[in-house]
This record gives C-alpha cells, sequence and structure tokens, in this order.
C-alpha cells in the first residue's frame, strides 16, 4: 500500500511537473529523517530503560541507607545510654573515693589521738601502773584495781589518787569526746552489806573515779560510770594472774560523732 502511495504520491508530483531528481531527492530526505526519527526513539527507549535501572539502583541504596541510619541512630542511642551509666558509674566511684578518704582521714587522726595520749603517759606506762590500748574499736586506758583500790573496796588509795591525777592531766585537754569509766571485776563473787554482788562493786568503783577526774580538771559533763561486774573478762579466770587481769578500772575515750556510721550504714 505504501509503494502504491507512494508511486501514487510519485505520479501526482510528476503529473504536477516536479522534476524527478527533486522528487527523488525529497524521498530521501524523507527516509534520512525517518531513520534519524527512529534512532532518536531507540536513544530515548535506551535513555529511559538507564535512567528506570539507575531510578531503581538509587531506591535501593536509599533503602540501604536507610536502614543504615537506622542502625546508626540504634548505636548512638545505645552508646548515649552506655555513656549515662558510665557517669553513674564514675560518680559511684568518685564517692566511694571521698568516703574512703574521710575514713582514712578519721583514723589517722584517731591514731593521732592515741600516739599523743600515748605520749603523755608514757611515764606512767614504762612505769606499769597503767596501760594506753585500742579494744572493741575504742582507745582506752586501763589502770588494775590495785593500784586504785585496796581489795573488796571502792576507797581510792593515795596511790591511786596519785596517777589519776595524772591521767586526768592529759585527758582534760581532749575537748571534742566524752569519757566512759569502766569498772571490772573477776569472777570471784562478793557479798556484803555494801557490795551485795560484783555489779555494785565495779558500779561504785567507776563512780568515784568519775567524782575524783571531774574534782581534777575534767569537765563532768563528759563524764559517765558503768559497772559491769565479771561480765567482760580479758583473760580466762582460771589463774591468779588472769583474775588480776580482769579486776580492772578502764577509761574509755568513746568515738565523735564524725567517727559513727551514717544511720542508713549501721545495717
Amino acid at each position: 500500500m505504501k509503494k502504491i502511495a507512494l508511486v501514487g504520491s510519485l505520479s501526482l508530483l510528476v503529473c504536477c511537473g516536479i522534476p524527478k531528481e527533486e522528487h527523488q531527492k525529497t524521498l530521501d530526505q524523507l527516509a534520512k529523517t525517518q531513520e534519524e526519527l527512529a534512532a532518536a526513539s531507540a536513544a530515548r527507549d535506551k535513555a529511559e530503560k538507564e535512567l528506570g535501572g539507575r531510578v531503581t539502583s538509587l531506591e535501593t541504596e536509599n533503602k540501604k541507607l536507610g536502614g543504615e541510619l537506622t542502625n546508626v541512630s540504634n548505636k548512638a542511642v545505645s552508646l548515649e545510654q552506655e555513656s549515662s551509666a558510665a557517669k553513674g558509674e564514675l560518680a559511684a566511684t568518685r564517692a566511694e573515693l571521698e568516703a574512703l578518704r574521710k575514713q582514712r582521714e578519721l583514723a589517722e587522726k584517731r591514731m593521732k589521738a592515741f600516739k599523743d595520749l600515748a605520749a603523755k603517759l608514757k611515764a606512767m606506762v614504762d612505769g606499769g601502773k597503767i596501760q594506753v590500748q585500742i579494744r572493741k574499736g575504742r582507745m582506752l586506758v586501763k589502770l588494775p584495781d590495785n593500784v586504785l583500790f585496796p581489795s573488796g573496796s571502792a576507797t581510792l588509795k593515795k596511790e591511786g589518787k596519785t596517777a589519776l591525777e595524772q591521767v586526768a592531766l592529759a585527758l582534760k585537754d581532749i575537748k571534742d569526746r566524752d569519757f566512759v569509766v569502766a569498772g571490772h571485776t573477776d569472777n570471784v563473787k562478793i557479798k556484803t552489806a555494801k557490795f551485795p554482788s560484783n555489779w555494785e562493786l565495779s558500779t561504785q568503783r567507776a563512780v568515784e573515779v568519775v567524782k575524783f577526774l571531774g574534782e581534777n580538771g575534767m569537765d563532768e559533763t563528759k563524764l559517765s560510770a558503768a559497772g559491769y561486774g565479771d561480765t567482760d573478762p580479758i583473760a580466762p579466770n582460771d589463774t591468779p594472774e588472769n583474775k588480776q587481769m580482769n579486776r580492772r578500772l578502764e577509761i574509755i575515750v568513746m568515738p565523735n560523732i564524725e567517727e559513727l556510721p551514717k544511720i542508713d550504714d549501721a545495717g
């Protein structure tokens, strides 16, 4: 049909008086134009196909990047949580270190007080009249009962008063402490009109020492007395020597409030 139409057109053109050469030239130009259009169409199709592939690739890449971004975001949240936890642990560690530092300072302060007291009473310690000790975590001055009192009595001996005067001189300079004077006996029972049991004897001896210390310069508001009878021995009551060790009087230097545990730490 195209050939018939083309021939018809050719015939028409010939009939119209257009030279055959010019007509052929027009046909050649038309054919070339059609080839160029076909090439352009093919190039467009190829470009569209390539573009479609590129779009698909970009969409895939975008999805991949979106997943990586989510992972990065999750990792950032995780790292932030770890950082917060680390900061909390660091703060706790610093608090623990500060608490340990304070405990060390208090321990050093207690040790200095102990050494200072021992130094003040060195002559009496060397003479065997008293002992300066740490017992049950508390600093104390221990005096044998035979230095202070006659057997079965709560009346201070002259030798005992002399010893207590020197002790009072050393202790009265400790301003921030309370003192408990504790009387102790061995397990030999006493039963007299004045002292029905070891409780009364140990307590009355402690009271007499408290009164004497107050009379010799110590603050009476910082003093108290306690009697333990034979309930707190420091040696078995199985030999005369051990019984003598248990018959004693202790002046306990009580810890100040800074050295006591907080309510939360007391268990």
